[in-house]
């Protein structure tokens, strides 16, 4: 079961993303209206303060809380997964060839005769866990046959290829809270942009503004939404 973030924190963040949303609409409104700028911009920076905290609290509350395994239990759970693939004494063996290197899990491919059942069995995990595949010195078919079929199955955003390692990166999923947080630090500053652009074509056309701060807020969540594929 995932562990949320609660609604304590949930609040608590709400406050914050209402303080930097409101205080950027509230910019571009004392610089859109000329006559009560500052009462408006004040009114406004206090309404999105009390909407964030009604509406952003609990979809923020049921967020996942952040962090990650371990990387000595990502050890562990791979070299579980590659235990039929043990070629014994003097061979490959998931005890010896599988272990931590910075924030994944290395396997070496040497000492090896049949690399393939290995590869097969060590990407079953490459969702949950960043996975290193470590070549020999100089052993170039071998990486470059192992690189052919991670670039069949896999999108080159999660391979990492350099020259005797290619890592497999899990893949980077994004809920509904991570989505309302970056949109609400994104989104601001390009509704604020695009209405006061907007409004400088006719000054003082309120559908020009709202124009413009709805052309800000879709392109905000075009790029809190694009995951760089």
């Amino acid at each position: 079961m995932e562990e949320r973030v609660g609604f304590r924190r949930g609040l608590s963040a709400a406050v914050v993303l209402g303080l930097y949303a409101g205080f950027m609409l509230a910019v571009g409104a004392s610089v859109i209206f000329d006559e009560d700028a500052l009462l408006n911009a004040g009114i406004l920076w206090a309404l999105t303060i009390v909407i964030s905290s009604i509406v952003l609290t609990p979809i923020l509350a049921m967020g996942r809380k952040r962090g990650r395994n371990d990387v000595d239990e990502d050890v562990s759970a791979l070299r579980s997964a590659l235990e039929p693939c043990n070629q014994g004494i003097g061979g490959w063996r998931a005890l010896s060839h599988v272990r931590g290197e910075g924030f994944g899990v290395c396997v070496s491919l040497t000492d090896m005769k049949n690399p393939l059942p290995i590869i097969e069995n060590a990407l079953t995990k490459a969702d949950e866990i960043r996975i290193i595949f470590r070549f020999a010195k100089g052993d170039l078919d071998l990486r470059t046959k192992v690189l052919k079929h991670l670039e069949a199955n896999y999108p080159s955003s999660r391979l990492q290829k350099r020259t005797r390692t290619i890592s497999v990166m899990p893949e980077n999923s994004i809920d509904k809270a991570v989505i309302v947080t970056r949109t609400m630090m994104i989104a601001p500053p390009l509704m604020v942009g695009g209405a006061v652009a907007f409004s400088s074509i006719t000054p003082g056309n309120i559908s020009l503004i709202i124009a413009g701060g709805v052309a800000g807020l879709m392109l905000s969540l075009l790029i809190t939404t694009n995951k760089g594929r």
